[in-house]
């Protein structure tokens, strides 16, 4: 061969397999118009692959002067659809391939290895008879079968259908005949495995009978096709999608098997000439040719792949509409974004990361616009609503987390889930929203100026009065500053919030009682300016414990969990009476009440996020 054989293998072969070897065969012998075609593998056992010997046979041309001058030399393909490459792959696998030809009354036979000498051919005259050829491949190198569907024959009828569907399938449409045998003879049989003395046939019987549509709106200058077949079976569901390129297919991953309703198997070969000759050198994978678009392209076959599934299998317009309607409850605030042109088939993940880069696109616009126009102002206002709806989603999540707070949770984890411990969040401040869920309490706590997490008592006091000489070691779980700056002597508000983790031990929920009132006099020693303290307790209520408050005068307040209110007044050094009201809140007040605010704004806001997407379509 007139090329370094070691070296070509791995630049065009870098990755193979065994099935490689079958198709390469099949190739040359469909190429030299055979209409029969044997494959026999001889393996003692699974486990023993230096044992693996194949002789794959054909009927057809046979090595001629002709065919045999370009397989000699590598790089000479007889014509664009052809690498002129292929049968490297026999040496990737085994250390030689002997072979013998006869066609007409000649013959001819050679053995292919490393370090090949095209010379070394001997050709004979025979007695005329029928055309054949027969390789034989023997000295397996591999130090494994990587897979038993490497040589069974079930497996590889169904690998070789697939591979040459487009060339048999012609071959039907031109009346003429073909037959492959797969035979397989082992020692050693596993029945598991389904690996066994096995003979089978592939003729024209086997071809599924295909539908073709036209594929349009991908702007080439080719027409482009769509072949299907979609039937149902016992076993499980399937998808293959290919490109018929150059007689053969090559698989690419548009449509998962996964998503097609048990019962189905499915076959989409997708043709068109100017996919012809772009396969690379192991015809593995498909290389676009220049200027089209691989996401463009892929987007609109799988919109036409989808057209179909949705028409053929009555399961999927089911499984759209429940996807539609869960796009409605989970994302409102991406309706509209979501692609119009979504049908058959709906790709969850794909929709929703195509809607969310419209969304995004959309603000970016929206923000870098110096002056609005009319129409940028009304789409600003329903880009704001789909903020304030991803925001309420968001909400939505947080009390789901809280309500799966037990008595295994730490006081830590509850902490951190309303707001994380010692941090320190500024009003001004866009992440901070998203960290801080102080709104699990009270809504009106969205307008804090700043909030300290579980920070020493003196940093408390220092936030509200920015006095620095007072130090004391008691930290409250969350302490909350807002309205008015300190700084300027008016009047401000104060909450301060203790979170003790779900127990029934009255002592302990007592004891966060007595830590709010405790705070409220540290802080107005100190504060002089604090005209009102709140104060929460957030602890578990049972029966006793609800019995005990009723006895301390603390009055219930309507609330879908149990909450429970006192007015208390704290005197500062000048004598000053600062109001305290005191909240004592169970967890499951706090998710229900929660979530009861959070419904009304999600409500309002998906329906209006609804009509937007009406009127826009």
């Amino acid at each position: 061969m007139d090329i370094e054989t070691s070296e070509a293998i791995k630049v065009f072969f870098p990755k193979t397999a065994l099935p490689l070897i079958y198709f390469e065969a099949i190739a040359n012998a469909l190429d030299a118009n055979a209409d029969e075609i044997s494959i026999e593998i001889e393996l003692s056992s699974f486990d023993a692959p230096e044992s693996l010997k194949i002789e794959i046979s054909d009927n057809g041309d046979g090595f001629n002067e002709e065919n045999y001058a370009r397989f000699r030399t590598l790089l000479k393909p007889r014509d664009r659809f052809h690498k002129g490459i292929g049968r490297l792959v026999y040496l990737s696998y085994f250390k030689e391939v002997k072979i013998e030809s006869s066609w007409g009354s000649n013959s001819r036979s050679f053995t292919f290895k490393e370090g090949f000498n095209a010379d070394n051919s001997t050709v004979e005259r025979v007695k005329e008879s029928k055309n054949r050829t027969s390789l034989s491949f023997s000295g397996f190198k591999k130090g494994k079968i990587n897979s038993y569907d490497n040589v069974k024959p079930a497996a590889l009828k169904t690998a070789i259908l697939e591979q040459f569907l487009p060339t048999l399938e012609q071959r039907k449409r031109d009346g003429k005949r073909f037959e492959i045998k797969l035979a397989l003879k082992t020692d050693e049989s596993n029945n598991q495995k389904q690996f066994f003395d096995d003979t089978l046939i592939i003729d024209v019987n086997d071809l599924p009978i295909l539908t073709t549509i036209k594929i349009d709106n991908l702007d080439v200058f080719s027409d482009v096709v769509l072949r299907y077949h979609i039937k149902k079976s016992d076993l499980k569901s399937s998808c293959l999608t290919a490109f018929s390129i150059d007689g053969r297919t090559i698989p690419v991953n548009l449509i998962s098997s996964s998503k097609i309703p048990v019962g189905y198997n499915c076959l989409f070969l997708i043709e068109s000439e100017i996919f012809h000759s772009h396969a690379d050198s192991s015809r593995q994978r498909l290389i676009l040719p220049e200027g089209l678009n691989e996401q463009n392209l892929y987007r609109r076959l799988k919109q036409a792949i989808g057209r179909v599934l949705s028409e053929e299998i009555p399961e999927i317009e089911k499984q759209n509409a429940d996807i539609e309607r869960s796009f409605e409850k989970h994302f409102p605030h991406l309706l509209g974004y979501f692609e119009s042109e979504t049908i058959g088939l709906i790709d969850r993940d794909e929709a929703l990361s195509v809607a969310q880069q419209k969304f995004f696109i959309a603000e970016k616009e929206i923000l870098q616009c110096e002056n609005l126009t009319e129409s940028g102002y009304k789409k600003s206002l329903e880009l704001s609503s789909r903020v304030l709806t991803e925001y309420v989603l968001y909400r939505e999540k947080i009390i789901k987390r809280l309500s799966k707070i037990n008595k295994d949770n730490s006081e830590a984890e509850i902490h951190n889930l309303i707001v994380p411990r010692y941090q320190e969040f500024q009003h001004d401040s866009q992440d901070d929203i998203y960290q801080n869920n102080a709104w699990l309490l009270d809504d009106k706590f969205m307008t804090f100026r700043t909030i300290l997490s579980e920070k020493r008592m003196d940093q408390v006091i220092q936030a509200i009065s920015l006095e620095s000489e007072v130090t004391d070691n008691g930290r409250p779980d969350i302490a909350m500053i807002f309205s008015a700056d300190p700084d300027r002597h008016e009047a401000v508000d104060a909450v301060i919030v203790e979170i003790k983790k779900k127990t029934d031990d009255e002592k302990e929920n007592q004891f966060a009682i007595n830590q709010l009132l405790k705070r409220a006099r540290k802080i107005t020693q100190h504060c002089r300016n604090i005209q009102r303290i709140w104060y929460y307790a957030v602890i578990e209520i049972n029966e006793d414990m609800a019995e005990s408050l009723i006895q301390q005068k603390w009055a219930p307040l309507f609330s879908k969990g149990r909450t429970f209110y006192q007015d208390f007044v704290t005197r500062n050094p000048e004598g000053k009476e600062v109001p305290t009201p005191t909240y004592i809140l169970s967890f499951d007040a706090i998710v229900k009440d929660a979530a009861s605010r959070n419904h009304v704004f999600l409500d309002i806001l998906r329906k209006s996020m609804k009509r937007y997407n009406k009127k826009k379509h």
